[in-house]
C-alpha cells in the first residue's frame, strides 16, 4: 500500500482516514463556510443547565474559600458615621439556579446567600465620636443575567444585569445602647454590598466562564493536510429551556480556504429534554475532510499483500483459463497484480440508523507491470452505529458493488467473466481498512473533559445525532479549580 499521500511514506489509509474521522466527525463548533446551512449543532437542555449548577457550585466553593480574607468593601464615610477596614470573613453564595432567558442567555439566581463582614465603625454623638468593632451578618438573594453570543469565533458570556435583595440584615456593634447607628449603617452599606456581590457574580459569568471556554482546544490538525478551527460563527438560539448552537465548517488546506462542490442539508431535530446535550453532525462535515484529504488517487491498495498472497489461485492467469481464455492464452501461467485506486473522494451519508459510504474505484489487472484489464467499480458500504461512553463505533452490515469494463487488451470481456474476482480483491484491500475504522470506533475529542453516559446514537437523514448525560473528568475538575483559584491570585 502506498498510503493516501506521498508525504506520509508508509502510513496506511487506515491511519490517515481514522485521524480524519476522529477530528471531524465529532467537532462541536466550527467556523463559517460558503453556505448558509449549518453542518454541526450542539444543543443543551435544562438538564444540562442543572448540571451546570453543580459545576458552578464546585467553582463557587473554591472561590469562596480563596476570597474570604481577600475580598473587601470600600470605606464608608458621612458627616455622622464612618465604617473602615471592612473585610468579608464569611461568604456562602450557595448553589445557584441556572435557567435560560429566551433570546438573551442565562439567568443566575442565588436565593439565600449569606455574607459575614467584619470591620470598624465610628459614629458622631453630639460633640464627640464614639467607635468600636462590628460584625455584619446578612442573607440575600442574587439575580443576574448573562448574555451569550459569538465573539471572535468563540462563544462568549457577558453580564447583562444583576440585582441583590436582602432577606435579613443583622449588625452587631457590641453596644446595644446605640441601635440608631445600626439603622444608619444599613442605609450606607447595602449599596456597597450589592456592588461587591454583583461584581463577583459578574466576574464568574464573564471572565471565569470565558476562561473555561478559552481553555478548550480550538484548532485540530488533521493528518498534516488541513486544520479545522473550532469556532462559533453565529449567536446561539436560546429558547425557554434549551440552547442550540448552530455552526458551519470550513477546512483550511495548506493555508488556502477550500470551497466545496456540495452543500449541507438542513438539520431538522429537537433537543431531548431527558438528556443533557446533543451533538448533531451532518454528513457534510465528514465529506469536507474526505474531499480534501482523500481526493482521487489518494487511496491506493494492491495485491498480493499480507492478506492475499501470491499463492492464492486468483493471483495467476491460470485462474481465468476457462472464464477468459484469451487472457490465459496471452499470458499463460503468469503471476498477476491487482491495484485499486479511488477516482473520487469517499462520500459519507447518514440515513435512518445507518451510515452509508460510497466510493468509485478503478481496479487494474496487471502482468509484469503491464495493465491488461481495467474495471470501474462503484463500492457501497453500509453499517450501523453504536455509542459507548466517549467512543463511537459500528459494524459493517452490507457491502455491494457494481462493475463495468473500462478497457481490455485481451479482447472483449463481460462483467460476469471477472466480477467474482472483484469481491476477493475488495475484501482483501479496501474493505479491511473500512471495516477496521467502523468496528474499532473513534474517541470523541471531548474525552479529556467529560465522560458520557446513557447515550443515544441515531443516524437520521443526512446527519447523525449523539445525545448523552455527562460527568466531568478529573482533568476538568483540576482545570476549573485552577481558574477559580487564579481569580484572587
Amino acid at each position: 500500500s502506498s498510503g493516501i499521500n506521498a508525504e506520509y511514506g508508509d502510513q496506511s489509509f487506515l491511519q490517515d482516514y481514522k485521524m480524519i474521522v476522529v477530528a471531524l466527525a465529532l467537532i462541536s463548533l466550527a467556523c463559517s463556510a460558503p453556505t448558509d446551512q449549518e453542518s454541526v449543532r450542539v444543543s443543551f437542555s435544562q438538564k444540562a443547565l442543572d448540571f451546570g449548577e453543580d459545576v458552578a457550585f464546585y467553582m463557587i466553593d473554591i472561590i469562596q474559600k480563596v476570597a474570604v480574607g481577600k475580598l473587601t468593601l470600600p470605606d464608608v464615610s458621612s458627616d455622622s458615621f464612618r465604617a473602615t477596614n471592612l473585610r468579608f470573613s464569611g461568604l456562602d453564595l450557595g448553589k445557584p439556579e441556572i435557567s435560560t432567558v429566551p433570546g438573551t442567555g442565562l439567568k443566575w439566581r442565588n436565593g439565600n446567600a449569606k455574607i459575614i463582614v467584619n470591620g470598624n465603625w465610628a459614629a458622631k454623638a453630639g460633640w464627640w465620636w464614639i467607635d468600636g468593632s462590628m460584625t455584619l451578618t446578612a442573607r440575600l438573594a442574587v439575580d443576574a443575567v448573562a448574555g451569550i453570543s459569538a465573539s471572535n469565533g468563540k462563544l462568549a458570556t457577558s453580564p447583562r444585569g444583576c440585582n441583590v435583595g436582602f432577606h435579613s440584615f443583622d449588625l452587631d456593634l457590641g453596644n446595644s445602647f446605640i441601635s440608631w447607628v445600626a439603622s444608619l449603617f444599613e442605609g450606607l452599606i447595602t449599596p456597597e454590598i450589592k456592588n461587591a456581590v454583583c461584581n463577583e457574580v459578574n466576574t464568574i459569568l464573564g471572565t471565569t466562564v470565558n476562561g473555561v471556554i478559552a481553555s478548550l482546544p480550538h484548532d485540530i490538525p488533521v493528518a498534516n493536510i488541513l486544520d479545522v478551527e473550532i469556532e462559533a460563527d453565529s449567536n446561539p438560539v436560546i429558547g425557554g429551556s434549551t440552547i442550540d448552537i448552530p455552526a458551519r465548517v470550513k477546512a483550511d488546506s495548506q493555508g488556502s480556504d477550500t470551497v466545496f462542490p456540495f452543500d449541507p442539508e438542513p438539520i431538522v431535530s429537537q433537543m431531548d429534554p431527558n438528556l443533557m446535550a446533543c451533538i448533531l453532525i451532518s454528513d457534510y462535515t465528514l465529506n469536507t475532510a474526505s474531499y480534501i484529504a482523500l481526493a482521487a488517487g489518494k487511496i491506493s491498495e494492491s495485491v498480493p499483500n499480507e492478506i492475499l498472497d501470491a499463492s492464492n489461485p486468483v493471483m495467476n492467469t491460470a485462474y481465468f483459463m476457462t472464464t477468459i481464455p484469451d487472457f490465459y492464452a496471452a499470458y499463460p501461467g503468469a503471476p498477476l497484480e491487482y491495484s485499486v485506486v479511488n477516482t473520487r473522494y469517499p462520500r459519507v451519508e447518514f440515513d435512518h440508523d445507518n451510515v452509508i459510504l460510497d466510493m468509485p474505484l478503478d481496479l487494474t489487472v496487471s502482468v509484469a507491470g503491464n495493465d491488461v484489464i481495467t474495471l470501474a467499480i462503484s463500492l457501497t458500504v453500509e453499517g450501523n452505529m453504536q455509542h459507548t461512553n466517549n467512543v463511537l463505533s459500528g459494524q459493517v452490515t452490507s457491502v455491494s458493488h457494481t462493475t463495468s469494463i473500462t478497457s481490455s487488451s485481451v479482447g472483449a470481456i463481460t462483467v460476469d467473466q471477472i466480477d467474482a474476482v472483484v469481491d476477493d480483491i475488495l475484501e482483501n484491500t479496501v474493505m479491511p481498512q473500512i471495516n477496521a475504522i467502523i468496528t474499532q470506533g473513534v474517541t470523541l475529542p471531548i474525552d479529556q473533559y467529560v465522560n458520557l453516559n446513557q447515550g443515544v446514537l441515531e443516524a437520521h437523514d443526512d446527519f447523525v445525532r449523539v445525545c448523552a448525560d455527562a460527568t466531568l473528568t478529573d482533568y476538568s475538575l483540576q482545570e476549573l479549580k485552577k481558574i477559580a483559584q487564579n481569580m484572587f491570585a
